[in-house]
């Protein structure tokens, strides 16, 4: 099934047309899920997607670009999202592609009466551009396990990663991100982690804060080994309502207001490098937080 797909797809990129229909990569995406599993090749081309492509219930499959920034997927004017992931999916693998506007690249589905359960999600090698919203985008979703990895981020009008209060277990390492209005928000999400990315130009570059409705809980996301540089406000910010987040080792230099921001309570902050912070290196709105400098 995978040698199927991945010469199926690369026949139509040898044709004249520059670019796969939507509902062609939709059918091999639907065939590999039936399947079992598989991978699907994206040729060189810019592939305009409407509806959006969707990932339900799909198990050990693999999507994959040929040349990371010359197979675009390019969303259509009124697009909303150019990936869906729902269901029940394990051991997804998206790779090598640009994703280009929409209002987000890669979402969860919103279906009544559904929760999205999601494990062993793997983003890596990817280019995120200009989205209205958000580049991922899973705030409600179940997850466990997913990882961005290696990925560009870049002209992001709202945050370039946004996670919700049921994600947990979940990292994003050596990634790049610059010009988004926030670089990675965890919003009520447990053991993250945020690490070895390079942050810069962003409002604001990692974001922490709690559930909606949801009370104080020890959120244990650790941000650490960061490079984050210029931010318009906080380089890192942790809002009320969270508790014993750790924010380590992380370079932070040029950020218009604080280096780092803390509120809620038992923050953990350790041997960070801030310079050249247009207000304080680190300010404390509420709470008690261990700091060593």
């Amino acid at each position: 099934m995978k040698r199927l797909l991945f010469l199926t797809l690369l026949l139509g990129a040898l044709q004249p047309a520059s670019a796969l229909p939507e509902a062609d990569i939709q059918r091999f995406i639907d065939e590999a899920i039936k399947a079992g599993g598989g991978e699907v090749v994206i040729p060189p081309g810019v592939h305009v997607i409407q509806r959006g492509l969707m990932l339900k219930d799909a198990k050990k499959l693999r999507i994959i670009g040929l040349d990371a920034e010359a197979s675009v997927l390019k969303a259509a004017p009124n697009a909303v999202s150019l990936f869906l992931l729902g269901g029940a999916c394990e051991e997804v693998r998206i790779e090598k592609l640009t994703f280009e506007g929409g209002q987000d690249a890669v979402a969860e589905m919103a279906e009544p009466g559904q929760t999205n359960k999601l494990a062993k999600v793997r983003v890596g090698r990817c280019f995120f551009q200009n989205q209205r919203r958000a580049a991922v985008l899973l705030p409600k979703a179940a997850i466990e396990a997913l990882e961005i990895e290696d990925c560009t981020f870049r002209d992001i009008a709202g945050a370039a990663i946004v996670f919700g209060e049921q994600m947990s277990g979940c990292s994003i390492t050596h990634n790049h991100v610059t010009r988004c209005q926030t670089g990675v928000q965890l919003t009520g999400s447990q053991r993250c982690l945020v690490a070895s990315n390079e942050i810069s130009a962003c409002d604001t570059g990692v974001l922490i804060t709690g559930a909606t409705e949801v009370k104080t809980i020890a959120q244990g996301n650790v941000v650490a080994l960061n490079a984050i540089t210029g931010s318009l406000k906080n380089a890192v910010q942790i809002n009320s309502r969270t508790q014993k987040n750790s924010v380590i080792q992380n370079e932070i230099t040029g950020s218009g207001m604080n280096g780092i921001l803390l509120a809620g309570e038992g923050q953990i902050v350790k041997a960070n490098q801030i310079t050249s912070s247009g207000m304080k290196a680190i300010a404390i709105s509420e709470g008690k937080h261990e700091i060593v400098e």
